[in-house]
């Protein structure tokens, strides 16, 4: 005779089949609820305990656990494969979940995983995938403000100089010389004399 434990796990997996049989998007976390009742909490329980037959059953019904896992390596190969399917990605929505959600774990990834996200984003969107951090607009002002006062490299101490001598940063201090707003929006960053002479040159 089948233990109550059996027979309960039978009828979550059969209300399980039922949710999946009627397309409801599946959810593993606590909040889930399909027909009132709790089917994420039991999904979130048998993922926790780590029960092999369990998952094993319930993955045979179509529910792939690392689709819905908080690991970082599970997480990049779901984005991996919502980005290859996505017939029209929004390359700044993928850009900005990277940064947050992959990026920060870069040194506890696979490099195969690596690998291939870097092949699909190549294929998606056309530009080799960077692993950098990108600086933030106080990384950036830093940067700038390092141009400025670094003799050897800019000994008339200009604000904007040629591209060859300015790198990277030629770019990002261009288009505050162009856009006024731009500029108006970081202008607290620097001290009355640093204003004055970013006003003598245009900015």
């Amino acid at each position: 005779m089948e233990s109550k434990n059996k027979i309960k796990e039978n009828e979550w997996l059969n209300l399980l089949k039922n949710a999946i049989d009627e397309g409801v998007k599946i959810q593993v976390n606590h909040r889930f609820k399909y027909k009132d009742k709790n089917l994420g909490t039991f999904l979130t329980s048998a993922k926790s305990k780590n029960n092999p037959e369990l998952i094993k059953k319930i993955e045979s019904l179509g529910v792939n656990f690392k689709m819905h896992s908080k690991e970082p390596e599970h997480y990049l190969e779901k984005f991996i494969t919502e980005l290859s399917t996505d017939e029209k990605p929004n390359r700044q929505r993928y850009i900005t979940r990277f940064n947050i959600y992959v990026l920060p774990k870069k040194e506890i990834l696979k490099k195969q995983t690596i690998k291939k996200l870097n092949k699909v984003w190549k294929k998606k969107f056309g530009d080799v995938r960077t692993w950098e951090k990108p600086d933030t607009v106080t990384d950036k002002i830093q940067k700038w403000k390092e141009f400025r006062y670094d003799e050897t490299l800019n000994p008339k101490g200009k604000w904007f100089d040629y591209k060859t001598n300015m790198g990277k940063l030629y770019g990002w201090v261009y288009a505050r010389k162009r856009d006024k707003q731009k500029m108006n929006s970081i202008i607290e960053y620097f001290n009355k004399k640093e204003r004055s002479e970013l006003k003598e040159e245009g900015f």
